[in-house]
Parts: structure tokens; C-alpha cells; sequence
């Protein structure tokens, strides 16, 4: 199985072709935990399943020290790399639900970034309030592949046909409710924390169109644009991005000889565009 855990995963690929986390994101989550918290420190920031440590990079900046935690040995090798200029980072090979080397009530902020589908929810919550300071802030954060193309809306459509496509391969690796996470952005989260009487949650979507049955208690922030990442798309780095979903990954591995999910998505895109530069910009969208 090649998942982003597996050594077949390409870390390089992933770190490459990834959309970035906006800065502002990072900021926001501070400026969170901080409201209102008689206890505001930022001495620790752990970001979980970092992967290549693209979030993790962004909180460095904003506390005095940060550690970011996978299970994939080359995907904490690719962080370490990309990784020279923060030295306040360490990197520890971990699953997200057991994090023993992380002390009790010692994080400020756990940050887990576009990975949340591939937990234990339970399990990764009764984790994560192990570690968390009192009055500390959990942040679940992420995006779906249903991509809004600002100069092509007719792609909408087509990308979310092979988006549909992609999750149903996430299905077969057994992953089915985590793609339904990922198409609802994270909802399941949202419910399982309302229901543990967490305190100050909140819901923050974009666009509203996302939501799937909205809790009458904690219903959504719909923000009035993109706030979670941004994407210096071309046609050939979507395709880069598209060829490290897990669905696709298994998917090649398993079909050897078969053409690339991604290529004939990436084809019926432009071809819907009427495009024919691969390295065309493009002005693209993610819901989040």
C-alpha cells in the first residue's frame, strides 16, 4: 500500500506539487488562541502528520520552539531538508494518536493540516487532551480536491467528477469514511468535539456550498473568500498535485500499466479549457 506513510509515497513529489499554507492561516490560529485565554503562552506549537513539514514551517516564526510528527520516515527525511532555516523545529517519527514522546499538558497549539482523514477520530482527540496545556488550542485544518477555476468555471464540473473518482480509490484502500472527511472538510471532527462539550469551537468553510448538515448548535462560518492555502497552479503542477492523492498512488502502484488517473484528469481539464500550455497559469480555488 502506498500511502503518504509508505516508503513508495514520493516525498519529493508531495513537497513539490502541495499547495502552501497561507501565512495569514498560521496567524489566525494564534490570534485564536490568544483571545480571551488567560494563559496565552506560544512555547510550544506541534503540528501532527506533517508530512514534508509545509505547516509546520509556517508556525515557526510564531512559537519558541515546534515539533512536527509523521509516521513516514522519508516524509520527516524531506522535511528535515526543506527545513534548514528553522532550527526551533524537531522533527519525531510518531502517530498522531500516540504521541508519547510528548509530555503531558505541554502544547499550546496541535495543528493537524490536511491529514486528519487518516486518524482515529476518538483516539486522536483523547491524545490530543492528553498533551494540550489547559486553556491550549486544537486546530484541524484542510482542503478538498473540488477545485473552483476562476477563468475556467466549466472545469468546475470535470474536476469534480475525477475528484469523486480519486476518493473512490481512497475507498478502496479502505480509507471510506476518511474520503468523506475530506469531501466535507473535516465535519466529522467538528460534531465529535461538540459532543465532547469542547469549548470555543468553531467551524470555518469555505465556500458555504461544502456543508453537509450543518449542527443546529455549531453551525459554520462561511468566510467570504479563501483562507487556508494558496496555489501557484500551472496545468502540469495540478497534475503533480493530483499524482499525490493516496487513491492514485495505490492506484498506479496496483495498475502498472494502466494510464495515470491524474494524466487523464489533467487531459480532461484542458481539454475542457481549451487549453494547450501545460505550464499556463492558472487562477484556482480549493473549498476549505
Amino acid at each position: 500500500m502506498a500511502t503518504p506513510s509508505h516508503p513508495q509515497y514520493e516525498a519529493a513529489n508531495y513537497q513539490a506539487c502541495r499547495p502552501r499554507y497561507k501565512a495569514s492561516l498560521a496567524d489566525a490560529i494564534v490570534a485564536y488562541h490568544q483571545q480571551d485565554n488567560p494563559q496565552p503562552a506560544t512555547d510550544l506549537g506541534v503540528d501532527v502528520a506533517t508530512g514534508t513539514g509545509i505547516f509546520a514551517r509556517r508556525l515557526a516564526a510564531r512559537f519558541t520552539k515546534v515539533i512536527g510528527t509523521d509516521i513516514s520516515a522519508s516524509m520527516l527525511e524531506a522535511a528535515r531538508a526543506a527545513s534548514s532555516e528553522h532550527p526551533n523545529i524537531e522533527y519525531i517519527e510518531a502517530a498522531s494518536e500516540h504521541l508519547a514522546a510528548i509530555n503531558d499538558h505541554s502544547v499550546d497549539v496541535l495543528t493537524a493540516a490536511t491529514s486528519a482523514h487518516w486518524f482515529d477520530p476518538e483516539k486522536f482527540i483523547s491524545e490530543v487532551q492528553r498533551v494540550l496545556k489547559p486553556n491550549g488550542t486544537l486546530a484541524i485544518i484542510g482542503y478538498n480536491g473540488f477545485l473552483h477555476f476562476v477563468d475556467y468555471p466549466l472545469c468546475d464540473k470535470v474536476s469534480v467528477s475525477h475528484c469523486i473518482g480519486f476518493n473512490k480509490l481512497m475507498s478502496d484502500l479502505g480509507q471510506d469514511a476518511g474520503y468523506k472527511m475530506v469531501a466535507n472538510v473535516y465535519q466529522t471532527y467538528h460534531q465529535l468535539l461538540a459532543r465532547a462539550k469542547w469549548t470555543g469551537i468553531q467551524r470555518r468553510i469555505y465556500p458555504g456550498t461544502i456543508e453537509d448538515e450543518p449542527l443546529p448548535d455549531a453551525p459554520p462560518i462561511v468566510s467570504p473568500e479563501p483562507v487556508v492555502v494558496e496555489f501557484e497552479a500551472t496545468w502540469r503542477k495540478l497534475r503533480g498535485f493530483y499524482q499525490t492523492a493516496s487513491g492514485v498512488v495505490k492506484y498506479v502502484q496496483s495498475h502498472p500499466n494502466e494510464e495515470n488517473p491524474a494524466d487523464v484528469a489533467v487531459r480532461d481539464l484542458m481539454a475542457t479549457a481549451g487549453a494547450t500550455d501545460l505550464d499556463e497559469k492558472l487562477r484556482v480555488q480549493f473549498g476549505e
